[in-house]
């Protein structure tokens, strides 16, 4: 067989490759503008997920205390960045920078127990405050909006309705790309079997024990 010819078909293989990515990631990350909800936001509870991407992680915050000021929500709380492999609170260092730029510290929270968006989730179904606010706002990239929503919706029992809130700008190409493309791990991590999922979770994140 021809060395050239099979390097040629190769070589247009992950053209194509590239370019069928590409236009995947632009679709996705047209299709999960639509969570931006920042609109119909009216009261309750604002929940900013941690990123250990400043750049993000500042964003989000500037969201979270617009939104608090402008009141569409009512409270913020932080959610995820337990490192304790690092001996960090991503949450409560969140809410600490939110607090010093807003000037409403008495309005701002954090769950210091959850290390993801899996169990922020989680943590948040259960709280009691949870349910008396009535609404639910998630501040975050829209990608990872819609992924938080999915996993919200999985929880048994009555929950608030949640809209989400995305953070303007953002349109760094390489930026969608790599967002685009840590969303689809998050989405396959999320459906993997709970006991596996934990597994992953605690080599990728810490495990107190």
């Amino acid at each position: 067989m021809n060395i050239a010819f099979v390097s040629r078909r190769i070589l247009k293989l992950l053209i194509w490759l590239v370019i069928a990515d590409l236009a995947a990631t632009l679709l996705f990350w047209g299709a999960t503008r639509l969570s931006d909800q920042t609109g119909k936001a009216s009261g309750g509870l604002g929940v900013v997920f941690y990123t250990d991407n400043a750049a993000d992680a500042s964003a989000r915050i500037d969201k979270g205390i617009s939104l608090l000021q402008k009141k569409k929500v009512d409270r913020l709380l932080m959610v995820g960045g337990h490192r304790p492999q690092d001996g960090r609170l991503g949450s409560q260092e969140m809410a600490l920078l939110a607090a010093r730029r807003s000037g409403l510290s008495g309005r701002i929270s954090a769950d210091v127990e959850s290390r993801d968006t899996i169990s922020g989730l989680s943590n948040l179904a259960k709280r009691a405050d949870t349910l008396k606010s009535g609404k639910i706002v998630f501040i975050s990239n829209c990608m990872h909006v819609l992924r938080a929503k999915a996993i919200y919706s999985s929880h048994k029992g009555k929950q608030p309705k949640a809209l989400g809130a995305c953070p303007s700008g953002g349109y760094n190409p390489f930026d969608i790309w790599r967002r685009a493309h840590y969303e689809a791990a998050a989405w396959v991590l999320f459906l993997l079997p709970e006991g596996a999922r934990d597994a992953i979770i605690d080599q990728l994140r810490g495990d107190e024990d």
